[in-house]
């Protein structure tokens, strides 16, 4: 075997864990609207999602905590390693901090654009107001995560996500199913999840003994603060276009009544755990092309992008094959409510073929972002963002909800479409092996 040769065990030996420990992530926000879909009130559904929805805005933007700090966590010098670690968890509790300040205007701006109905904003009031208080467990757990992918400790990565992820479907259960508290307990069985999976990252970095070389008056650094937010300028744009086409399916779904609402959620959230599936073959191809990036050496490079193609189509015909299958009863994990069930089978067609539309943008995007190539990644998704615009701005008005549907696999499309041309950039000039 050749240092440029990835065999299928090499990249599976990578993927199985990784595509474990992503989406345990959706299955997190799966287990809220399951739990409440077993009620007998679609505004529960619906105002559990915009809640959801309103989280995943503000945390996504601020997702480069968690791929800085991986990306940083290779310094020899202890010194260095501190302020480098302690830097942005200083920036994510002056974000939360912030979140937790300007809370009521924050939900009020998120209403006023969504518009739901009376009953679904009173219980979204009710799950953002007590979840509030979790923006500093997680936005810390990011720089936390990040630093343990970056030292390359998976196993202590996949016991932080799962870990806190499974406490909170069962605590979802206990609260929810058992004791009654409907809203209220799926947001405190998230809250108390973040806590423990933040408790969890500090015993696991405890031992590298960071803490003893921190210094404050280093880490409040102007110049290294404001160039921690540069240098990861083209992601926060990307996510930026990523979290603005999650708002504008929402507020498109809630104008077309609170049961279309809470169909599309559902299928959301399906969506949600294909997606994050296809994330870990990403993960992947982002270790293996960082390698490559690093060795100079394009036939590896060559060869990550064959390996991605090869197990993101396996996943595509693994996953629609499975949905067709188990289509009707997937749906009811989600929902027993026989009006939203029925309307969620009637457009559950869109589900169907999101696997083969949207994998290439979905895998490949790992492929840059470990050779530190975010440019195409942003500029790819700045056109996929506004053709989904063009597309949800004139699609709708004419096929109500699936021109809700159309415009969002448009968006998905485009983000593979637009970034495969981009491939040759993440090749070397000179091969060095």
């Amino acid at each position: 075997m050749t240092k440029s040769n990835i065999s299928h065990k090499m990249f599976l030996s990578l993927m199985i864990p990784f595509v474990l420990s992503t989406i345990t992530q959706p299955l997190l926000g799966a287990a809220d609207i399951a739990v409440v879909g077993k009620l007998n009130d679609v505004s529960y559904i619906s105002g559990v999602s915009i809640g959801t929805l309103i989280f995943n805005t503000i945390y996504w933007i601020f997702g480069f905590l968690r791929v800085s700090t991986a990306q940083s966590s290779h310094y020899k010098d202890r010194k260095s390693i501190s302020d480098i670690f302690f830097r942005p968890i200083l920036i994510a509790l002056i974000i939360s901090l912030s979140i937790i300040v300007f809370q009521d205007i924050i939900f009020e701006s998120f209403i006023k654009f969504i518009q739901p109905e009376i009953e679904i904003q009173k219980n979204s009031d009710i799950y953002f107001k007590i979840l509030i208080w979790g923006a500093p467990f997680v936005l810390t757990n990011y720089v936390l995560l990040g630093w343990l992918m970056g030292l390359g400790n998976i196993k202590f990565y996949m016991i932080m996500q799962i870990s806190g992820n499974v406490l909170n479907i069962v605590l979802d259960i206990i609260f929810v199913i058992f004791l009654g508290l409907k809203v209220e307990g799926v947001a405190y069985a998230t809250l108390i999840s973040q806590i423990f999976s933040f408790c969890l990252g500090v015993y696991f970095i405890l031992p590298y003994s960071y803490h003893k070389y921190l210094n404050l008056k280093s880490i409040i650094n102007k110049k290294e603060l404001i160039n921690i937010f540069c240098v990861n300028r083209d992601l926060m744009i990307r996510t930026i276009c990523l979290v603005l086409h999650n708002n504008l399916f929402t507020m498109a779904s809630s104008n077309l009544g609170g049961e279309i609402l809470a169909a599309n959620t559902v299928l959301f959230q399906i969506m949600s755990i294909i997606s994050y599936s296809f994330d870990g073959i990403a993960n992947t191809a982002s270790v293996f092309s960082g390698r490559a990036k690093g060795m100079k050496d394009n036939t590896l490079m060559k060869n990550c992008w064959k390996k991605t193609l090869y197990w993101g189509g396996i996943f595509v015909v693994l996953i629609t094959i499975i949905y067709l299958i188990f289509e009707s009863d997937i749906i009811k994990i989600f929902t027993t409510l026989p009006d939203i069930v029925t309307l969620a089978e009637k457009y559950s067609k869109w589900i169907v073929i999101y696997p083969a539309i949207s994998f290439l943008g979905l895998t490949f995007y790992g492929v840059f972002t470990g050779s530190a190539e975010t440019f195409p990644i942003m500029i790819s998704t700045v056109i996929a963002f506004i053709v989904f615009f063009i597309a949800w701005k004139y699609l709708i008005p004419i096929y109500k909800n699936n021109g809700v549907w159309l415009s969002l696999l448009i968006f998905y499309f485009g983000r593979g479409i637009f970034l495969i041309p981009c491939l040759r950039k993440t090749l070397t000039e000179k091969k060095e092996i």
